[in-house]
């Protein structure tokens, strides 16, 4: 135990190194569309059924029936984002993709059986996010290219800016959880989250007011809106959840997470609704278990993201007020649901293969808000994941999963403010994660 102990505290630090350097779009919305290896090849399905220690990120209530154990794992994820624009007046038209298309995604748990009916867990695990990365090509749209005081006289990038254009947030949770049975059938988990946000904006400047009229300014801090470096925010809440076992073949599971209240991203004072306010919106998931045989496991589950809890991600961009404003514009997400299948096969004793499908509706981005959203394209609407676990020994399993998503897109026009036309953004992604476990004490008799 005390050598499985010095190992996860070493494993911590490389993952808190690891996510502090690691950006990525994420799949739903901003959110991944699970955390543990296990879930991710279930497309993110299993509130029902607790897999591993990383179902403290899911369903905290189901730590009571994982034992004691340690997951490590990592996720490389590769999202590829582009745009095209026509008929334009300031953005920049054509076909255009962003770059830095590989991040790393860490994930660390630790659970620990209390006694037969309870039992306390720590996870640390990369959240999601945003990132794009627009090159500093030239923008040839007439109304960039105007002269003073018709226009800039030239510029780069979908916004005709001074360079390279995009956003970079990354956000990491810390949690702790308690988890307790009562009687055979039920069980309630808790699970207090420690967030930490990074972010920053570059090439912004057309929405400031150092360039020409018409119109400006866009915000009530232009100083503050673009190109001041990261900024960094901290914050918190809780995890729920509660799960039921009517049979030995069926079980539902439910957890809900609050909101996480940030502190604000005051560099970006004049950006972010309210003067930095960007909390993270808050979601729901339920679900169900099925065991169709001994060897077979079906999971269905929805979730809700609560993206209207949030000012500065679900205002519409169009709002007649300033940037930075209370009650200011945002990026117009809607709130989101998601259908999640997962199937889990027995193949051995040693040996467990998974497969999954997610299905999410809306379309997170409205096409009145397409512009402001070349910077956060969230519109994957399919996901489709597989994955295995191998048990190399009573005490040590290899995981591994992948995510492969169809490419999602959202059209609309471009306010006549910023010279009209149309815009497309569009992403598909892929992602493939590596994960190890260990299994204290005499370890599992099985993969599962």
């Amino acid at each position: 135990m005390k050598k499985g102990l010095k190992l996860a505290a070493s494993a911590l630090a490389l993952t808190i190194m690891t996510g502090l350097a690691g950006q990525a779009m994420a799949t739903e919305g901003m959110f991944q569309h699970a955390y543990g290896l296990r879930h991710k090849a279930l497309a993110g399905a299993g509130v029902a059924s607790a897999e591993d220690a990383t179902a403290i990120s899911l369903n905290p209530a189901g730590l009571v029936d994982v034992g004691d154990q340690f997951n490590m794992g990592v996720s490389f994820f590769m999202p590829f984002r582009k745009y095209n624009a026509a008929l334009t007046g300031f953005v920049n038209p054509g076909t255009h993709k962003s770059k830095r298309n590989f991040f790393p995604a860490p994930t660390l748990a630790y659970a620990r059986q209390l006694d037969a009916d309870s039992a306390i867990a720590f996870s640390i695990f990369g959240n999601g996010g945003m990132n794009t990365t627009w090159k500093a090509v030239p923008n040839t749209s007439a109304g960039c290219n105007a002269p003073p005081p018709a226009g800039p006289g030239g510029g780069f990038g979908p916004y005709c800016g001074a360079g390279k254009t995009g956003v970079d947030l990354m956000q990491m949770f810390m949690s702790a959880a308690y988890a307790r049975r009562f009687g055979n059938n039920f069980s309630l988990g808790i699970a207090p989250i420690f967030a930490i946000q990074r972010f920053k904006a570059y090439g912004l400047q057309a929405f400031t007011p150092t360039l020409p009229s018409p119109p400006y300014p866009y915000s009530v801090a232009p100083g503050f809106m673009t190109n001041k470096g990261y900024n960094w925010s901290v914050g918190g809440g809780v995890r729920i959840g509660m799960t039921f076992k009517p049979t030995e073949r069926l079980s539902f599971g439910a957890s809900y997470q609050t909101k996480m209240w940030m502190t604000k991203l005051k560099k970006y004072k004049g950006l972010f609704e309210n003067g930095g306010d960007f909390d993270i919106p808050a979601n729901l998931q339920v679900g169900v278990a099925y065991d169709v045989t001994e060897d077979l496991k079906v999971m269905l589950d929805y979730r809700h993201i609560f993206n209207s809890s949030v000012d500065a991600i679900s205002n519409s961009s169009q709002l007649p007020a300033l940037f930075g404003s209370k009650g200011g514009p945002g990026f117009g997400w809607r709130n989101t649901n998601t259908i999640k299948l997962g199937l889990e096969y027995q193949a051995s004793d040693d040996l467990i293969l998974r497969a999954g499908y997610a299905y999410v509706w809306p379309n997170p981005v409205r096409s009145r808000d397409v512009m402001i959203n070349i910077l956060a394209p969230g519109v994957i609407r399919h996901e489709f994941t597989g994955g295995a676990t191998w048990r190399m020994n009573a005490n040590n399993d290899l995981d591994f999963a992948f995510m492969v998503t169809p490419q999602g897109k959202q059209c609309g026009a471009i306010p006549a403010g910023f010279g009209g036309g149309t815009a497309c953004v569009k992403m598909n992604q892929f992602e493939v994660s590596l994960g190890w476990t260990y299994n204290f004490g005499a370890g599992s008799t099985r993969a599962r």
